[in-house]
């Protein structure tokens, strides 16, 4: 890859890497840059790099515009007489739900981003539009690793937070069932995500009821009196509900079981379960009365 000016090329470029990294409220997309200056051959040219338009493509190959990107700073370019380098970046704004799509987009394959630099360049000829394409390909696994690192796994990618900062002693087994769901499911093994949610909300509601079968009586509730049901008891109810959903995920073929779950049901479930689980860590569901009659 190369930056040319008037057809002629100023320097040699790499995209060093690709890295995701958190700000307040939202993400920063930084793409690393190596270039190596040419020497002048005749009358040295520069060049100011105004930004880059990004491009992505995931899983089905379908290229989508991701933004602009500007430098973390001023971007200049100078030949000298002889041969320098420079290691600017390039800074993509993302918010929350963009890194949604991106998953989305990305499924369970690499992603390819293409920039499109432009720019100023200064020749023996004046000034002159700069236009280039650079590539960089991230590995799925090592996009993974950059979501982790920068904490975005913490982060349901509807902004729903993974409540699995909790250290008690009953809740470590549960907090392991809920890192795993999310890890399949960015891993693309959707069925595996459900049945892990599945043991999230099955714990749970062992911990809540201290019955084991703790669904039943809240479901036929809900089929024989459910206009009568208090708030806190439909509440109850939505939960078994999503246990009912998620229990096919945990048996074979023989025994009803299915193994046909797409991304968006794996998503419908990790967010409900996310969602429900703040919302009951919030009432102090551990160590809390039987309050739904279970």
């Amino acid at each position: 890859m190369s930056l040319t000016i008037n057809s002629l090329i100023i320097a040699e470029t790499r995209i060093q890497g690709v890295t995701i990294r958190p700000v307040l409220g939202a993400y920063e997309l930084l793409f690393g840059l190596y270039l190596t200056i040419h020497a002048a051959r005749e009358a040295p040219m520069r060049a100011e790099i105004a930004g880059a338009r990004i491009s992505v493509s995931g899983a089905e190959g379908r290229r989508c515009e991701l933004g602009y990107a500007r430098p973390e700073q001023p971007f200049y370019i100078k030949q000298h007489d002889f041969q320098s380098s420079m290691t600017p970046a390039l800074i993509l704004p993302l918010q929350p739900g963009q890194v949604a799509a991106l998953e989305t987009l990305r499924g369970t394959s690499d992603l390819d981003f293409e920039l499109t630099v432009v720019g100023t360049g200064f020749d023996k000829n004046g000034e002159q539009q700069v236009q280039d394409t650079w590539r960089a390909h991230v590995s799925r696994s090592d996009w993974i690793k950059k979501l982790s690192d920068a904490r975005v796994r913490n982060i349901l990618l509807l902004e729903v937070p993974l409540p699995i900062g909790e250290t008690s002693e009953e809740w470590d087994g549960i907090a392991d069932s809920l890192r795993r769901a999310e890890e399949q499911f960015r891993l693309g093994d959707y069925h595996a995500c459900v049945a892990s949610c599945r043991t999230v909300v099955q714990e749970l509601g062992f911990h809540r009821f201290k019955n084991k079968d703790w669904a039943a009586p809240l479901l036929k509730r809900l089929a024989a009196d459910r206009n009568s049901m208090a708030k806190d008891e439909r509440e109850a109810a939505m939960w078994a509900s999503l246990r009912h959903y998620t229990h096919q995920a945990h048996h074979g073929d023989s025994e009803g079981g299915i193994n046909r779950y797409t991304r968006a049901d794996a998503q419908l479930v990790l967010t409900l379960t996310a969602s429900f689980l703040t919302h009951l860590q919030a009432d102090g569901i551990f160590g809390a009365a039987n309050e739904w009659g279970i």
